[in-house]
């Protein structure tokens, strides 16, 4: 009998020891998942620092939000009998950067500058510098901007395929893009190589190409005055910033030759005339999309400068940080082009 009952209490023991190995790893994994999800919106909500939004998301997406048909899944919340949707995730997961304002109320969303700001306690939402309304205002909640789940389509679709339901919404991967010329080189004007003088810039005082308006050469000298500084994501005006973002760079510099800009990229792309990738000159705005796994590839993304000899000059995280001089005849810069627009 005594054998019997310690070896049943031996089995007790370890039935004991495994419940609390289990529920020790339980509570560990659960504080993992919470400290990183609070480090990414935390340091998102950090005046100077790069958000990790994007990055917070796609390490759920791949976790947990990813399903057999390549689908990713955005659940939805009841608050005072309102379904509401976690904007945050939602562009994370389509493939966003996504910060948080210093002050902490508003959320930041884009790729090379600030596509859309949504802010606490507003129906108001600032997308490509137009205002969308909203049924409800926004709620932000322990660090999660919540948007009312039937305005997703208004935010985000264009940006996505998804559906919507009573519960969730699912994200599907969009198809890829046919470019036919992809593969071709860009390539400066074959008229103003004839010729063999610079290219004027594309915009004149009066608008009728005279040369007595400023030469694109002027823009480009002031533009590599700046080679080097640093990019932040919506960045504020650089006098008080000292920053640039891909937008704000070259809103900053046509200012100087007095042209007012947009401070968008998806602004200004919709300014200009477009020219083709093999006719460029001096000036010349480059526009691309910013590839991500469920993003629309046809909406602008980022934003460069022609400067000549098929490189632009422009303002981005990536390849390096911050204004740099890119050669775009490149697989990416020719896959991800989308047009270039001259500025009249």
């Amino acid at each position: 009998m005594a054998g019997t009952w310690r070896r049943g209490q031996g089995r007790g023991a370890l039935a004991l020891l495994l419940i609390l190995l289990l529920i020790s790893a339980s509570v560990a994994g659960c504080g993992e998942r919470q400290n990183a999800n609070h480090d990414g919106r935390q340091q998102a909500n950090t005046p100077g620092q790069k958000g990790t939004g994007r990055q917070s998301a796609l390490e759920e997406n791949n976790a947990e939000h990813l399903l057999e048909l390549g689908r990713a899944i955005v659940p939805f919340e009841k608050l005072d009998g309102q379904t509401y949707a976690d904007a945050e995730k939602m562009a994370g997961l389509i493939g966003f950067h996504t910060e948080y304002s210093e002050d902490g109320k508003s959320l930041l969303i884009g790729d090379h500058d600030v596509v859309m700001t949504i802010t606490d306690q507003s129906r108001e939402v600032v997308k490509e510098e137009r205002t969308l309304t909203m049924s409800k205002p926004a709620r932000l909640m322990d660090g999660r901007m919540l948007v009312p789940s039937n305005e997703l389509k208004k935010l985000f679709g264009d940006e996505a395929v998804f559906t919507v339901d009573a519960v969730q919404a699912a994200i599907f991967p969009k198809p890829q893009r046919e470019d036919t010329a992809a593969s071709q080189d860009f390539a400066d004007d074959p008229a103003v190589r004839a010729e063999g003088r610079k290219a004027h810039a594309p915009w004149t005082a009066h608008g009728d190409g005279d040369a007595s308006s400023p030469a694109g050469a002027e823009l480009i000298k002031e533009a590599k005055r700046y080679f080097g500084v640093k990019y932040q994501f919506g960045a504020a005006h650089y006098a008080t910033s000292k920053r640039f973002d891909c937008s704000s760079f070259v809103q900053y510099l046509f200012a100087k030759q007095g042209v007012d800009m947009p401070r968008t990229a998806r602004a200004q792309a919709r300014l200009g005339k477009e020219v083709a990738r093999d006719k460029l000159r001096q000036g010349d705005l480059l526009y691309f999309y910013v590839p991500g796994r469920f993003k629309n590839d046809t909406t602008v993304g980022h934003v460069g400068i022609y400067i000549g000899n098929q490189q632009m000059i422009h303002s981005s995280p990536l390849p390096q940080d911050g204004v740099q001089i890119t050669n775009i005849n490149k697989e990416y810069w020719k896959e991800t082009f989308l047009f270039a627009k001259r500025i009249s």
